[in-house]
């Protein structure tokens, strides 16, 4: 696995906290509405890059700095899974802080099997659009023009099923989140907290939901 050449320390990806957010370099099947990353970090990956074996050696002698390390992309997740999760049984070894994943929720049994093994504390999930009202063929325009993929209905099973799977493993910090994205009507970012709100519901879950702006470059 290779990671972006800089290991970043932020204070804004997790509220009172020292993160470490370590950016994947294994790419991502989505191609998001002004995507920040995907120039830099999925279209042409750095002729420069950190190993697994760099970062084992940054948390071992910075790793008390911080309260959790976030694994970021592109799209984490996209790796194998015996990749990923002989990554993270190392990590969780030598950092004793939180290990906190982010998603946009493809790869739904890899995140289930993460979870049972323990091996992710908490989740950041990207719910980009209201998939449980579009329809893969009379609103594939949407999914293009703002994930930049061709949906169909098991990628929208797939995407709600890590939904649940995030609300339902109710972690302190835990999340849900959308970007507002300017070429979407609010209904679209109504719709999405109406969901997240039921489904907490239903899973007597706290996690919470954010709306984050979007950012222009």
């Amino acid at each position: 696995m290779k990671f972006y050449n800089r290991f970043i320390r932020t204070f804004l990806d997790l509220p009172d906290h020292t993160t470490l957010l370590v950016h994947s370099l294994s790419g991502c099947l989505l191609h998001c509405y002004g995507c920040h990353n995907y120039d830099e970090i999925v279209a042409n990956t750095p002729k420069n890059y950190k190993t697994k074996e760099d970062l084992y050696a940054y948390l071992e002698r910075n790793g008390f700095l911080f309260d959790a390390v976030m694994f970021s992309g592109g799209e984490f997740l996209i790796d194998k899974i015996t990749d990923i999760t002989d990554l993270l049984k190392k990590v969780r070894s030598i950092f004793k802080g939180k290990i906190i994943v982010t998603t946009c929720g493809i790869y739904h049994t890899k995140l289930k099997r993460l979870i049972a093994e323990g091996l992710v504390d908490d989740i950041h999930i990207d719910m980009k659009l209201p998939y449980h009202v579009l329809d893969p063929k009379e609103d594939q325009h949407i999914f293009q023009d703002v994930m930049g993929i061709k949906p169909n209905q098991q990628l929208i099973e797939n995407l709600l099923d890590s939904i649940d799977t995030v609300i339902q493993h109710n972690s302190p910090l835990d999340q849900v989140r959308t970007v507002k994205y300017p070429i979407l009507a609010d209904i679209f970012f109504d719709e999405i907290r109406d969901y997240v709100e039921k489904r907490k519901s239903y899973f007597q879950s706290d996690v919470p939901y954010y709306l984050n702006p979007f950012q222009y470059v």
